[in-house]
């Protein structure tokens, strides 16, 4: 969908002028998400019924590209997979032993998660 100016600024205050998914302030160059994703294939769109402002929200560039047409729990599931896999390598093994890199066992939780938790009465 096309978002007019007032929408897409509606869609970018959403959580804060952050990226819904790891928090970074947003850049002019930032894309609106579906939350739940419609899948496009040529002219044809998977599940149009979420191509709506209410299912948009803020992502910066790289978490967008990242998600791609996931759901969040397939995107929560690559992210652990992506945390277990560095722990795995030499690389990541070195950087944790050095303390350059402190991994966490916490649960994968997005930052309108948070955001929305703090807004909460």
């Amino acid at each position: 969908m096309r978002l007019n100016k007032t929408q897409r600024e509606q869609v970018r205050m959403k959580f804060g002028g952050r990226c819904a998914y790891c928090g970074c302030e947003l850049t002019e160059k930032w894309h609106a998400d579906h939350l739940e994703p419609v899948i496009r294939f040529g002219n044809q769109m998977a599940h149009p019924e979420r191509d709506n402002v209410e299912n948009l929200v803020p992502a910066c560039h790289a978490c967008n590209l990242h998600k791609f047409s996931q759901s969040l729990d397939d995107y929560r599931r690559v992210i652990d997979d992506g945390r277990r896999e560095f722990l795995r390598s030499g690389k990541g093994k070195a950087l944790v032993r050095m303390g350059l890199v402190e991994m966490k066992p916490y649960p994968i939780v997005f930052w309108f998660e948070k955001y929305q938790q703090q807004e909460e009465p």
